[in-house]
């Protein structure tokens, strides 16, 4: 069952689309800003936030086994730093259809984005990102769907967590082994409006941003 899939929340995500007005992204925070529990996990609590220098130096009563988890997720340039501040940078966001070239958004340049989708495809969804600076832990995406101004959908998916490499592009789609659906019927195709946001187990708002996604009865 796609709903309770490792451990998170993951809702059907209908939709996708994009403009990127102060407006939209101010609503989108005051929206995605609420909390959403982790599946069978209430009490979870984020582990508190610590630099790379912190974490490389600490070495006293760590085993063998913790200190080579610790050198992975650092890596080899964990000491490296950017002239950007940002510590998630988001260079892409679409989806990868089964039976279709996949359609992805460029986060990198400005202006409205906008997506069409064929009705009753099966989907997932891609996110690329680099991770710079620091260490960021429980990086997760989530978005609220809207149809002419009526919530239909909401939804979160957990992306994990990384250590800095400015040179990398992280891909990861999910859900990670299922497909999602895309609506289908009369009713169904219309324009819907996604706000969506990444943020992380620290509550860092790394971006927040709204986009459009057309569900057509095909593709063009």
């Amino acid at each position: 069952d796609n709903d309770e899939q490792h451990g998170q929340v993951v809702n059907k995500p209908s939709d996708l689309a994009m403009s990127t007005s102060a407006d939209d992204a101010a609503e989108a925070v005051a929206d995605l800003s609420l909390e959403t529990p982790r599946v069978g996990d209430d009490d979870y609590k984020p582990p508190e936030a610590k630099s790379v220098e912190e974490l490389m130096a600490m070495k006293e009563g760590e085993d063998e086994a913790l200190q080579r988890y610790k050198a992975s997720l650092l890596g080899a340039t964990a000491g490296a730093k950017t002239d950007d501040p940002r510590r998630v940078v988001i260079t892409e966001v679409g989806i990868v259809p089964a039976d279709h070239p996949p359609i992805m958004l460029d986060m990198t340049a400005q202006g409205p984005k906008k997506m069409v989708i064929k009705e009753g495809c099966s989907y997932r969804l891609q996110f690329g990102f680099r991770v710079q600076n620091e260490l960021v832990s429980g990086l997760k995406y989530k978005h609220v769907v809207t149809r002419k101004g009526i919530k239909m959908d909401r939804a979160e998916e957990m992306l994990g967590s990384y250590g800095p490499d400015p040179t990398k592009v992280n891909t990861v789609q999910v859900p990670r082994r299922d497909w999602e659906t895309a609506p289908s019927g009369m009713m169904a195709r219309a324009t819907y409006t996604i706000k969506a946001a990444f943020l992380d187990d620290d509550k860092v708002e790394h971006l927040t941003f709204s986009f459009e996604l057309d569900v057509k009865k095909d593709w063009a």
